[in-house]
């Protein structure tokens, strides 16, 4: 079967394969919709604000509805969401690298070329494996090898491993961009990160990046492609196995938890273990762990057992663990939901138990955990199969980034490391007599509190040791700042002895126990008292001379002194040379363990750059505004100013108001003196003239024509007043 052409993938894009209709779930509360999400992933389309879109056979309408689901008919709401993302991948055509639309996601190839010259770049920390091949090559078409980069120390024997798998359903794009980048982080951190450091020393890293190589390459033409690319199974454009139901430990025992019909989603081959993807991870694995766990469920692993193995999918933003083909919790449960909410304490992911609203089965965690008692954690990342790249770098990316480190840092006893407490905000406070102290907290907080809250415990002990991972022959105490042990989170202080330094630097290894007697991981911190070569620039116009830092650190302190006296601790300075000529200045930089080191800067003044006066005046009646800021001095920074009204000094203020009081002319000089004493002048005549009265309009009353009526009232109205007076005289 060929590739899918253009013409069919433009018709199809985004679509899912199987000819079934789409709904629209709403849930009746939110573990309702998790566990809808576990166990109709492979029916996921995607999420819109009133519920979540799913492809729906009839038999899984029935289930849904019969747990309380509501659903209703989304063919045209998928539909148009379908002509959307088939409009900005015609526009996304002209990209030169990446998954067309997605840059951030490399395709295949360019997985397999990035990881070749990673292994290249780093020829002591890695190795380029293959492991198997993809269904198409095993059987003579184009095809891919599956190809693992191991990461770590290569000489250790039986080394604990991280084991990460990614893109096993091919659709989901942010996984193997995650694992990639990942791989990125520990091999450029290797020397500079002293986690890393030490992580890489002790243990190994194996990265599958790409599981479903063949099926990845139609995802990356815009198919919702889940399954392998096996031809041998479904006619229609569902070709394949689900990948995720193939592998062997429990393969097809539960009832519904895989289908036996070839188009269908979760269909999980015609045996156990048929698939070449999964028949090269399943040999792989057995190779890095050993079988430790009963053939019972009941039977638990040691809680001592080494390895991890992760399965990287999206989305959901979930964090699952064993068991998921039963609601009964594993018999290594305890372990598990402390891991599991360890590392939901990075990404703010749900972490759970993998069962939903019904069993799964023929999964990876059946491998990993089933058949050999390996600690196994899924990872549903993110909001979408097609995830933006914007959400991936801004979101996705560098929370995770922080939850695969935590995992590899607990690879060794996952189990009990991760119920332990965590090490974290590791601070130099300095160095004094010889003396220095290292501040951090010990916590046991860095649980997610998503989905119930584990029990914490106080602080009983912190450890430390000097420039080498601890071990019972080079622990020292660690001391509680406030000298009492009695919190699930406690400040610790570390001394070391200036002798424990090694060319002035030295690697601190911190751990801790709570009251329980649970020990946590390591984290390390570097100490570096050494300055680095000190840079510092001088650029002068004029007598004006910028001082500029190169060495910069929140962790340092810096002083510039002049010949004169006049001093600064500022990372960046402007001083005004005195004079013309070479002035030699002291640039000094102290770190906080109080190393200090100095050079000689010298500023070369050749010129002195003369000031411009200049003023502008705005008047009303008798007051005036003067304003020098337009006054200018390239090589000053702070210009004396002297106003004269007719020769009399009035202010030495930049802006001037003065009232005249009257009429008349008056000369007003601005003089603008610079550090140098060089001087510059303007002068400007002011004409007051007294302000122009106007004069009220006379108003003139015309002459109203009086009617009969009217005289007689003012007649009446006189002899009124008459006889008033003639009263007022008679008294």
């Amino acid at each position: 079967m060929a590739l899918l052409s253009p013409l069919l993938f433009a018709s199809s894009l985004f679509m899912a394969g199987v000819e079934n209709p789409v709904y629209l779930a709403k849930f009746e509360n939110k573990q309702q919709e998790i566990k809808t999400r576990i166990s109709f992933h492979h029916a996921l389309l995607g999420d819109d604000g009133k519920g979540v879109l799913l492809q729906l056979s009839n038999a899984e309408v029935l289930l849904l509805k019969q747990s309380g689901v509501s659903l209703s008919s989304a063919d045209e709401l998928w539909m148009h969401k379908v002509e959307q993302a088939r409009s900005e991948h015609a526009v996304a055509q002209a990209q030169t690298s990446g998954i067309v639309g997605y840059p951030c996601y490399a395709t295949v190839e360019e997985t397999f070329a990035q990881a070749e010259k990673l292994a290249n770049d780093y020829p002591d920390l890695t190795q380029w494996i293959d492991i198997g091949d993809s269904w198409q090559k095993q059987h003579g078409e184009v095809g891919f090898d599956l190809n693992v980069l191991k990461i770590g120390n290569k000489s250790l024997v039986n080394p604990p491993v991280l084991f990460i798998q990614s893109a096993l359903h091919a659709r989901e794009y942010a996984t193997a961009g995650l694992t990639l980048d990942f791989a990125k982080v520990l091999l450029e951190g290797a020397k500079s990160d002293p986690d890393i450091a030490w992580i890489l020393a002790r243990h190994q890293i194996h990265i599958l990046f790409q599981s479903n190589p063949d099926g990845r390459k139609i995802a990356e033409r815009g198919q919702l492609q889940r399954k392998n690319y096996n031809e041998n199974h479904c006619a229609s454009s569902s070709v394949g196995v689900d990948l995720n139901r193939n592998f062997s430990f429990g393969w097809g025992t539960v009832e519904g938890g895989s289908s036996g019909e070839a188009c269908q989603e979760t269909y999980r081959g015609p045996s156990a273990g048929s698939e070449p993807e999964v028949a090269a991870i399943e040999n792989y694995i057995r190779t890095l762990y050993p079988d430790v766990r009963g053939e019972n469920d009941g039977d638990a692993a040691p809680d001592t057992t080494q390895g991890l193995y992760l399965d990287i999918h999206s989305y959901s933003r979930l964090i699952l663990w064993p068991w998921g083909h039963t609601e009964q919790p594993s018999p290594n449960h305890q372990g598990f939901e402390a891991l599991g909410k360890k590392l939901a304490y990075f990404n703010n992911y749900l972490p759970q138990q993998a069962v939903g609203l019904y069993p799964t089965d023929g999964t990876s965690d059946n491998l990993a955990y089933g058949e050999l008692g390996v600690a196994h954690i899924t990872f549903e990342l993110g909001t979408d199969f097609f995830q933006s790249c914007s959400y991936y770098e801004q979101v996705l990316k560098p929370d995770n980034i922080e939850a695969l480190l935590y995992a590899a840092k607990v690879v060794e006893a996952p189990y009990l490391l991760s119920q332990g407490p965590d090490i974290e905000n590791i601070e130099p406070l300095g160095m004094q007599d010889g003396s220095i102290s290292i501040k951090a907290m010990a916590t046991e907080t860095r649980f997610s509190k998503r989905n119930g809250a584990l029990p914490m415990h106080a602080i009983a002990q912190a450890y430390f040791s000097v420039n080498a991972y601890p071990n019972q022959d080079n622990l020292k105490t660690a001391n509680f700042a406030d000298g009492i042990a009695n919190s699930e989170s406690e400040t610790i202080i570390a001394q070391l002895s200036e002798t424990d330094l090694i060319d002035g630097q030295a690697t601190v290894y911190f751990k801790a126990k709570d009251v329980k007697g649970n020990v946590g991981p390591v984290s390390a911190f570097k100490i570096d008292t050494r300055l680095p070569q000190l840079q510092a620039s001088v650029n002068c116009i004029g007598a004006k001379c910028e001082l500029k830092a190169e060495n910069l650190s929140a962790d340092f302190s810096y002083v510039w002194q002049l010949p004169d006296g006049r001093t600064s601790t500022e990372k960046t300075v402007t001083f005004v040379m005195p004079q013309i000529g070479e002035q030699t200045i002291l640039y000094q930089l102290s770190n906080k363990y109080s190393v200090q080191g100095q050079i000689n800067l010298t500023a070369n003044v050749t010129q002195l750059i003369e000031p411009q006066a200049s003023f502008t005046e705005q008047c009303q009646d008798f007051i005036c505004n003067f304003d020098a800021s337009a006054s200018q001095d390239a090589d000053s920074i702070g210009l004396n100013y002297e106003w004269k009204v007719d020769n009399k000094v009035v202010s030495s203020e930049v802006n001037y108001q003065h009232d005249f009081a009257q009429a008349g002319s008056y000369d007003v000089q601005l003089q603008v003196t610079d550090e140098h004493g060089q001087i510059s002048q303007q002068r400007s005549t002011i004409v007051l003239t007294a302000p122009v009265v106007v004069e009220p309009p006379v108003v003139v009353t015309p002459e109203v024509k009086k009617s009969g009526g009217g005289a007689l009232f003012g007649s009446l109205t006189g002899l009124m007043a008459l006889l008033f007076l003639r009263r007022r005289r008679a008294r």
